[in-house]
């Protein structure tokens, strides 16, 4: 763990300027776009028909066979066009560009030789990229796809370790399904470094669409299925902060949450407890208007989470607002602060939960009955709406306007008074105890 946290502090250095970046070339890439009035024009054709000698100007005509080709050969804030077929293969994109697809199916499989950087249990270090595909360049939007198979994330966008996090990033309307089939079910033995638990870090290592280190991005209009997990943003290389996940329909993901925003970077917070936005943390990320539905009922998983791995972590200042959450093995929304050791500090304040509709969670397995928390006796094998937990660490949350059903709790709070809430105007039916106070 010292080699993570000394390699992480490279950060510290890069990330303000790296944050900033690149926005002005942005602005007038779109400018020049709209002047033209064809966003094909001058645009890369990708095809299962493709070749060298063909003129290039639409799917017939293509000169690429595969994606990564195609990837390859683009200049910076270039389009690449995948026309109809099923490509098998892992895109790496590592520079500023444009990825729509036209009825197009990647199906993951390693054979890139591309190395990404990682972060498993012997701390950091480099291995193949295994997403399906994966976004390590500020400036990449991606849309319109099938991804499948892959043995890690369908899509994961993330920042590195010299460089820190990425920005404006779009992930949009791509059908993201049975992917990270390396941590399906989580094992130590995964090809997929990630994968393994490291501390309190319980195998977060992927998912269907991860973000890992990246700020002001977008994930919209996905269908998120039969991946270990949904949606995930974590902070190895740098802080994921300002994004937008919405209207999503993420459901079925059998071992893990519909969308995941645990702290996982030891230097998110200071000596005192303070946050370092600039350095790593998950903040003031939204999560609006998606559809969160029946994950992780073959092993852990909430609607809605957010966490800490342990001391100097942090998840903090998100909101969760106008979604559906029903059906999930964890509480609709959960919030995991961990009993820390004295002079020992996370942080899991300012989250709020607002305008959202809420049915019947907290549903357990065979597998996992419920929520055993950090055990007896603070433990919730009950249907629950909302559940917010901290052993130790004092912790406020806004939980407002929220239509809550058929549940045993709407929410349930706890332990020895850590947990502070304000609330207002929220609407229960068919629920036996509006709120519970576990002291």
């Amino acid at each position: 763990m010292g080699e993570a946290m000394q390699a992480t502090r490279i950060i510290r250095v890069v990330l303000a300027a790296g944050l900033l970046a690149g926005v002005g070339v942005a602005q007038n890439l779109h400018v020049a776009a709209a002047s033209t009035g064809d966003p094909d024009r001058g645009a890369l054709f990708v095809s299962p028909r493709g070749a060298p000698t063909n003129s290039g100007e639409a799917c017939a005509t293509a000169r690429y066979k595969t994606i990564q080709s195609a990837v390859n050969a683009a200049p910076k804030w270039a389009t690449v066009i995948v026309c109809k077929g099923t490509y098998t293969e892992d895109v790496v994109v590592s520079s500023p560009l444009t990825l729509k697809g036209r009825d197009a199916k990647i199906k993951g499989t390693a054979t890139t030789p591309f190395l990404c950087d990682q972060l498993g249990p012997t701390g950091p270090g480099v291995a193949p990229c295994l997403a399906g595909v994966t976004i390590r360049s500020s400036h990449v939007s991606i849309e319109g796809f099938a991804v499948t198979g892959a043995i890690g994330e369908g899509i994961l966008a993330t920042g590195t370790l010299k460089g820190g996090s990425i920005t404006d990033v779009s992930i949009k309307d791509n059908w993201v399904v049975g992917n990270n089939v390396g941590g399906i079910p989580p094992s130590p033995n995964s090809p997929y470094p990630q994968c393994a638990a490291n501390g309190q870090i319980p195998g977060d290592c992927g998912e269907g669409i991860h973000l890992m280190g990246v700020a002001h991005s977008v994930v919209a209009g996905n269908h998120v299925s039969s991946n270990e997990g949904g949606v995930l943003l974590t902070d190895e290389f740098g802080p994921t902060h300002g994004n937008l996940i919405e209207d999503n329909t993420i459901t079925g993901n059998p071992f893990d949450c519909g969308v995941t925003a645990p702290g996982h970077n030891p230097f998110a917070l200071d000596a005192s407890g303070n946050p370092q936005p600039l350095v790593a943390g998950v903040y003031s990320n939204v999560i609006r208007g998606n559809r969160i539905t029946d994950n992780g009922l073959l092993g852990e998983g909430a609607g809605v989470l957010f966490a800490n791995a342990g001391p100097g972590t942090a998840s903090y200042n998100n909101l969760v607002e106008d979604n559906y959450i029903a059906g999930n093995e964890l509480s609709g929304v959960t919030m995991h602060a961990h009993t820390l050791p004295a002079g020992m500090f996370e942080d899991l304040n300012g989250n709020r939960i607002i305008d959202n509709v809420i049915g019947r969670n907290n549903v357990g397995s065979p597998v996992v009955p419920g929520d055993p928390l950090d055990g007896p006796p603070a433990q919730d094998f009950v249907t629950t709406g909302i559940l917010v937990f901290s052993g130790t660490v004092p912790v406020h949350v806004t939980i407002s306007d929220n239509r809550i059903f058929d549940d045993q709790y709407g929410v349930w709070l706890g332990i020895n008074g850590n947990v502070t809430v304000s609330r207002n105007d929220n609407s229960f039916h068919h629920v036996a105890k509006h709120f519970f106070t576990f002291s």
